[in-house]
């Protein structure tokens, strides 16, 4: 409804439309109650017509002004105005603002206060609307959501942002404490006696502060240092040089240090010695032989001997010995063994029978028989029937081996 406002039409109270148009009524006129009824009947009908034209203007009018907000009211203005033999009733709408009202507010931030108006709906739109950036960390009361009134308060505390570091390990943390101590409480962090934190436990808490908390602890320990043991050797006539047999193994001692190590962040920070103990060594004992080792190379590889002779060495076969072929003698040496390439005849004054030889040309042998002829240095290199004799009678020299 843009300015026309709506005519009610009223009817005058002497007069009534329809069948009744122009009648006048005479108050001589006798009433009787069949009168009374059509005249009442006549009056309520004429005062449901007006009721449902004045709702129907009133309609129209609300209907008229789309441009009003959800919740605002029409208001009418009920002034009579009487225009020539009409009675009439100016009802006038008045346009709706659908702008909000602006309002008192109150914003407390970090314990500033600041009073200001704001016809935000909603304190998120309110700290929007006045540049106020909220993290989630923030104290905010009350909530985003919450509807601004006129006289509403809005209490924001920002948190700061901290570097926290624990045992060399830093994070970024957001919190709205006052002091170090306070901070660590928040985030959870427990000290131990020896722990060291910069800055202090009381110190106030700025944005950007880096908090440092040190792990310290001590421990003891225990080091061994070994002390090798020393090796001795022991002259032993009875064996041949280069041999040797361990008499005593022998062991190590060892020092035994116990430090006190304090440590911090996982960093050896200070050591210090507490006590020292030592056990000694026990020397390594090998005997070691001195006695020299005689060699003579034979075909068969080198042979150890005790002594050499030199010798005048023949050869002698059973038909050589002077018994018949059917004696039991017959070819039987000293010792009962039967002569073959092997059995040699000695003086047993210069070499005992059983001694093992060794004859270069003729090889290894044992003294295992005698002779008439053999004394002294000589030597008789026996030999079987069939064998052919290849040795030349001459000097040689003779090995007693071991």
């Amino acid at each position: 409804m843009t300015g026309e406002p709506f005519r009610a039409r009223l009817y005058p109270r002497d007069a009534l439309p329809g069948r009744l148009d122009g009648a006048k009524i005479s108050p001589t006129l006798p009433l009787n109650p069949r009168r009374i009824l059509h005249l009442s009947l006549v009056l309520l009908v004429a005062a449901g017509v007006s009721l449902w034209f004045l709702l129907g203007s009133a309609r129209e009018a609300e209907q008229s002004a789309p441009e009003l907000a959800l919740g605002q009211r029409l208001e009418l203005d009920g002034n009579a105005n009487l225009d020539g033999d009409d009675e009439t009733i100016s009802v006038a709408a008045l346009n709706g603002d659908a702008r909000p009202q602006a309002v008192p507010v109150v914003l407390h931030e970090d314990g500033l206060s600041v009073s200001t108006v704001s016809a935000a709906s909603t304190v998120s739109e309110l700290l929007a609307e006045k540049g106020v950036v909220v993290d989630h960390a923030d104290y905010l009361s009350p909530s985003a959501g919450s509807l601004v009134t006129a006289g509403t308060h809005v209490y924001i505390e920002h948190a700061r942002e901290l570097s926290l570091s624990i045992g060399g390990d830093a994070t970024t943390i957001h919190s709205r404490k006052a002091s170090v101590a306070a901070v660590l409480d928040e985030a959870g962090v427990s000290l131990n006696t020896l722990d060291r934190v910069e800055p202090a436990l009381d110190a106030p808490v700025q944005d950007g502060l880096a908090i440092h908390v040190v792990r310290v602890w001590e421990e003891t320990e225990t080091v061994d240092e070994a002390i090798p043991c020393a090796v001795v050797y022991q002259d032993d006539p009875t064996m041949d040089m280069g041999q040797s047999v361990v008499l005593d193994p022998g062991a190590d001692g060892v020092i035994q240090r116990e430090y006190h190590v304090v440590y911090e962040n996982g960093q050896e920070m200070q050591r210090e010695l507490v006590s020292e103990s030592q056990q000694p060594p026990r020397d390594q004992v090998i005997a070691q032989g001195t006695r020299p080792v005689n060699l003579v190379q034979a075909p068969e590889g080198p042979l150890r001997y005790s002594r050499s002779l030199e010798m005048y060495a023949t050869w002698y076969n059973p038909a050589s010995c002077g018994w018949s072929a059917d004696s039991p003698w017959y070819g039987i040496a000293a010792t009962g063994v039967p002569v073959q390439r092997g059995i040699v005849a000695v003086d047993p004054s210069v070499i005992p029978l059983g001694t093992r030889l060794y004859v270069p040309g003729y090889g290894q042998a044992i003294a295992a028989d005698t002779g008439s002829a053999v004394i002294g240095n000589i030597i008789d290199l026996g030999f079987a029937d069939h064998e052919v004799s290849d040795w030349r009678s001459g000097w040689v020299t003779v090995y007693v081996l071991e």
